[in-house]
């Protein structure tokens, strides 16, 4: 495989003595010989992440050629500093953006870091069992209503693996001159094969970013960010953004995680993610069969919206089971087997080509010992009657609200007040409540409701801290 970077870690690790950074010198410490040997700072021959000029710069260039992309660049402290850095690449100060409102907390973050203005674009598609993502009608009828925004920021695929026909979504900003900018996380692997669905780059976005180590062998924080190739977004920009927002001292275990994940991808992931989806595919099958499971992606959801689906996300409804999402999370944990994240009604598996038989015969056996009550659970998605409260606009600006003189509450006695921090669950991670929002009974409901259900809930332990503006 072509590894440059790992090549010239092999290499370095066999020279001689260190005095320079990182203190541990290369000697064998908490995670053994070799880590270390390889976490090295910018000695000579390594490159520089902040201007890649050899070993940093030829791996990237792999990638990008692969991909089709205009440019591409390696990220150390994940996919949160792209989205930063491609929104700061875009945005000028209160340019107006459209926002699929199904957006990650970090899109918060660099909105406020931008200091844009955001309107939200709410999924009008309902499933029941399933959030819905934008249409291509969606993005027209915004751009219809705001001519004078300059982007369009998405989140593809979503959480669950449902993807937007992005390459209409892409066609439409295009034609009406704005830019597309792109979470696409949970789409690294779409580059490798053609079972997956579009890739951002092949469907035209002009700025993305993607987790390698969400779908692909990568270790955590390893990411990426690219441009497209026929974007006019100016590559040393781009750069100079992320120099304002990722580490001086980046690591190079982390470089070569990115690295070698890549190479794999590049030489072994058209077949390795064929496997994959042959794996999955037996399994749903497999899995339907024991009595009261059943995979809601197997195929694209009616009324979700979606275009395609990421085969690789399984979404597995267990209340016919007699038990809820969160049940079996925490009888699965006990013996030994974790998975990405359950609701009150379904589990979410996040299927790689890292998994083998054995895992999921072991799952398999797991799920069909478990007991459940001779009656069928609600379901309940943390979105249902939420959209009133999704389409809320702000009363003032998000960066005003966050970085403005702020008190902390009572949530019970917050309803009125400007929220100056974000409030949500996890799954899927999507903020309920945002900076310069006005809370509302609706809001505080909604959350209390999602706490007692069994939600991990961000931005609140009972209270909340609320601007004074």
């Amino acid at each position: 495989m072509n590894t440059p970077i790992l090549d010239m870690l092999q290499k370095i690790s066999l020279s001689g003595v260190r005095f320079c950074m990182p203190g541990h010198k290369g000697k064998p410490g908490a995670f053994g010989k070799t880590a270390h040997e390889f976490d090295i700072t910018e000695l000579p021959g390594a490159d520089n992440l902040y201007m890649p000029e050899g070993v940093i710069r030829d791996s990237q260039k792999l990638h990008a050629d692969f991909t089709r992309a205009g440019q591409s660049w390696f990220l150390v402290n994940g996919s949160s500093t792209g989205v930063h850095a491609a929104m700061l690449s875009v945005l000028a100060p209160g340019d107006k953006v459209i926002v699929a409102r199904d957006m990650h907390l970090s899109a918060v973050h660099g909105l406020i870091l931008a200091d844009a203005q955001p309107v939200f674009l709410c999924p009008k598609n309902r499933h029941p069992e399933m959030p819905g993502v934008v249409t291509p009608q969606d993005v027209r009828d915004a751009i219809k209503a705001h001519p004078d925004a300059r982007a369009i920021y998405l989140t593809y695929p979503n959480y669950y693996g449902m993807c937007c026909d992005l390459n209409a979504i892409c066609a439409i900003a295009h034609s009406a001159g704005k830019k597309v900018i792109c979470d696409a996380a949970h789409a690294a692997a779409f580059d490798f094969s053609p079972l997956m669905p579009v890739s951002p780059a092949a469907a035209g976005c002009d700025i993305w970013v993607c987790s390698l180590h969400k779908t692909l062998p990568a270790m955590n924080q390893c990411a990426t960010l690219s441009i497209g190739e026929t974007t006019r977004l100016t590559p040393n920009v781009v750069q100079s953004r992320l120099n304002m927002l990722q580490t001086t001292s980046p690591s190079y275990v982390l470089l070569a995680s990115c690295d070698y994940a890549l190479a794999y991808m590049r030489e072994k992931g058209k077949n390795a993610l064929g496997a994959a989806v042959a794996l999955v595919e037996d399994n749903i099958r497999k899995i339907e069969a024991i009595s009261g499971y059943r995979v809601v992606t197997k195929d694209v959801p009616p009324l979700s919206g979606a275009f395609d689906r990421d085969i690789l996300k399984l979404v597995i409804d267990v209340t016919d089971r007699g038990v809820s999402g969160f049940g079996v999370a925490k009888t699965l944990q006990k013996q030994g087997i974790f998975i990405e994240s359950a609701d009150s009604s379904s589990i979410l598996l996040l299927c790689t080509v890292a998994d083998g038989k054995e895992d999921f015969d072991r799952l398999r056996g797991v799920l069909s010992r478990i007991k459940g009550a001779n009656y069928h659970i609600k379901r309940t998605k943390p979105d249902e009657e939420l959209s009133r409260i999704y389409a809320a606009k702000l009363a003032v600006p998000m960066r005003q609200a966050a970085f403005a003189p702020r008190r902390n509450i009572p949530m019970i006695g917050a309803v009125g007040e400007i929220s100056a921090v974000c409030v949500g669950a996890y799954p899927p991670g999507i903020p309920v409540i945002l900076p310069g929002q006005a809370i509302t009974y609706g809001m505080v409901d909604a959350i209390a409701r999602m706490r007692q259900a069994g939600y991990d809930i961000f931005g609140t332990d009972g209270s909340i801290e609320v601007a004074d503006v």
